[in-house]
């Protein structure tokens, strides 16, 4: 390893990167690059705010490779929420650290990424014979769309030097991509499979084991840390970014499910493998689970937590998972197979055996720190399903993660109310095992940006987005010359914005309207938004985060309303009575800092550059006059703010005819 890593600073080597990538020197981004480095060398944890401007992927990059490549330091892992974030570090941001470094510290920076091995094609699968009903049943029909994406899928996979599923050039179907690949409870293993020394995964694993840096997300390292299953290699520091997306990943990464598909698709693997008595009772248990899961749903309007189970479902999963448990030992009894097909399909059976015999296990476990709750699927014959998942992460969190390593964590939108005691309080850290500092940003939001309450607008009911609201939008879209981006909470108020929009806008060439649709990826989308400078874009959930337009196709991010989680959500709430069960507000303690941090997320869509301007306006009334709207508010940019429609309309008119609309 170079021996200059060992006398080079932080400041030093920030600069030189940053000279050489052809940036700027900013404040904020020394300040994290310090933080970041004292909490990898052992001086606690970190949790940094950096505002959007602020370089701070740089800002923890380089005082990683610095730490990794001096002669007693070791990798460090950066953990991203989303693909976007993850392909920017490897694509563009570790190959220009990378390269401005290695003469610095006198050798190269060796980084890698490692996805979850459900991420690659399987070899085995793509050049074995194993029984795989929907698979198979894809090729038979080839001339359907799912056929010929699956051949297309095929062929691309035969050529493929990576197997990686991001890197195929257009979406693919889950049920394509299932027919190529493994999880890992249904890998066989590399010394047991003919394709061991070839596979993707393995390759890829090895990669990273000789990485300064390893490049993974959040669901790898929940599975790593929570689970205990160590698919990282050994390394002596994380620094986890988006890091305001944690515990919803972690969560979502150790909960699990249960449907009557899911046992009768592990039935269907097994059924060569098992004994005929023990399929007739492996199908009898998924038929019993399936009846008493519709009776207990029969009367939920939707999803419903099970605080206890009663007698039917209690029954029903027992059954289920004493069948399951007799037929993974039937499918262990023969561990003498030799042919690789053979082997690989039992791993497969035994695989999705071990999956509905655990769940029901666990669920027949709960306790007073798991939530459980019952989907009753109904309409368009979805089936019921049951998922079981901790009441908080936090004390799994703080033991698994945070007392191996140090961690630093960051994001542009951490604090709540401009504290970091609710996002600590959800890591279960106290204040001194953490340094939590907010870099701010080089933008001067209040010059730059206007923050519009409508405090006029009647409050948001249940009914979606009042008439009232609809109308405020049509003007100030119209004020604006298009250029908008408007974020609704539901995809009830998408549609409705449509058909109001339609007809209010007419046929008005200067001013398309584009339409996020279920189920539709956003990429395209946000291209055309940027590239027609006076459209209006409206959708919901994945545009309130990772959108980066910067310049003069967005002068306007409107939001419908605060967005608070569904009162239906059987987990929150669940973790909202804890807390009022405990003599605390749930409300203000878990509905407030997750509305505050999406709300940051959708508000830092509009200033993206130095030379941006423009106006956030909230069609929701309750972020002027509710007793939590200061907090809210604070959790924004600080951007100049105001409740006056007429000088909201006249800057946006204003704006529009410098930016020559007219």
């Amino acid at each position: 390893m170079g021996e200059e890593a060992q006398g080079v600073g932080v400041e030093e080597a920030l600069t030189a990167v940053v000279s050489a990538i052809g940036g700027d020197q900013r404040d904020g981004q020394l300040r994290m690059a310090e933080v970041v480095a004292a909490a990898i060398s052992g001086e606690g944890h970190a949790l940094v705010q950096a505002g959007t401007g602020t370089g701070k992927s740089v800002g923890y990059l380089v005082p990683a490779a610095l730490h990794a490549a001096a002669p007693n330091g070791g990798p460090v892992i950066v953990a991203t929420a989303t693909l976007a974030l993850q392909r920017q570090l490897v694509d563009r941001d570790l190959p220009r650290v990378a390269a401005a470094l290695e003469p610095i510290v006198g050798r190269p920076v060796e980084y890698a990424v490692l996805k979850g091995r459900n991420n690659y094609v399987c070899l085995q699968k793509l050049h074995g014979t194993v029984p795989e009903d929907e698979g198979e049943a894809l090729f038979d029909a080839p001339r359907s769309a799912l056929g010929q994406q699956a051949t297309a899928v095929r062929a691309w996979a035969e050529t493929t030097t990576t197997g990686d599923r991001d890197e195929y050039p257009d979406d693919v179907d889950p049920r394509v991509w299932r027919a190529f690949s493994v999880s890992r409870r249904e890998c066989m293993g590399e010394n047991r499979c003919p394709f061991g020394e070839e596979c993707f995964t393995v390759k890829r694993r090895i990669t990273a084991q000789q990485a300064d840096i390893v490049v993974t997300n959040h669901a790898m390292l929940a599975i790593d840390a929570l689970e205990g299953i160590p698919v990282l290699p050994e390394h002596d520091a994380v620094i986890i970014d988006e890091g305001h997306e944690l515990v919803d990943r972690a969560t979502q990464a150790i909960t699990s499910e249960l449907a009557p598909g899911m046992a009768e698709r592990a039935i269907g693997r097994a059924r060569r493998l098992v004994d005929p008595e023990t399929l007739e009772r492996l199908q009898a248990a998924t038929e019993s689970l399936d009846d008493a899961m519709r009776e207990t749903g029969a009367a939920m309007t939707g999803p419903t937590r099970l605080e206890v189970l009663d007698r039917g479902l209690l029954l029903a999963l027992t059954s289920l998972r004493d069948a399951f448990h007799q037929a993974v030992a039937e499918v262990n009894a023969d561990r003498d197979a030799k042919d690789p097909d053979a082997l690989a399909a039992r791993q497969q059976a035994r695989a999705a055996l071990e999956e509905v015999h655990d769940v029901a296990g666990a669920l027949l476990a709960m306790g007073d720190a798991d939530v459980v709750w019952l989907d009753p699927g109904e309409g368009a014959g979805r089936s019921p399903l049951l998922k079981v998942a901790p009441l908080s992460v936090s004390g799994l969190l703080r033991t698994a993660l945070f007392d191996r390593a140090p961690v630093v964590m960051t994001s542009a939108t951490l604090t709540v109310g401009g504290g970091f005691d609710a996002l600590l309080g959800s890591l279960g850290l106290a204040d001194a095992e953490a340094t939590a500092v907010d870099v701010g940003s080089p933008f001067d939001h209040a010059r730059q940006g206007i923050l519009y309450v409508a405090s006029d607008l009647p409050a948001p009911g249940r009914d979606g987005v009042a008439m009232e609201a609809l109308d405020e939008l049509a003007e100030l879209i119209e004020a604006a010359g298009g250029r908008t981006l408007a974020l609704f909470s539901s995809w009830r108020g998408v549609e409705r914005a449509a058909e109001y929009l339609r007809v209010r806008l007419g046929e008005r060439a200067d001013l398309p309207l584009l339409v996020q649709r279920r189920g539709d990826a956003v990429g395209g989308l946000v291209e055309r938004f940027a590239r027609e400078q006076t459209s209006t874009l409206l959708g919901t959930v994945s545009l309130w985060q990772g959108v980066d337009v910067p310049g003069e196709s967005c002068i306007l991010v409107v939001i419908d309303r605060i967005p608070f989680p569904r009162p239906d959500d059987p987990l929150l709430a669940a973790r909202q009575k804890a807390v009022d069960e405990a003599g605390g507000s749930g409300f203000r303690a878990v509905s407030v800092p997750r509305a505050g941090l999406l709300l940051a997320q959708g508000a830092g869509r509009l200033i993206r550059g130095a030379g941006d301007r423009g106006v956030v306006a909230v069609l929701d009334s309750r972020l002027a006059t509710a007793g939590y709207s200061r907090a809210l508010r604070a959790s924004l940019p600080p951007f100049w703010y105001t409740t006056d429609r007429g000088v909201v309309l006249g800057a946006l008119t204003r704006l529009r005819e410098e930016l020559g609309s007219d």
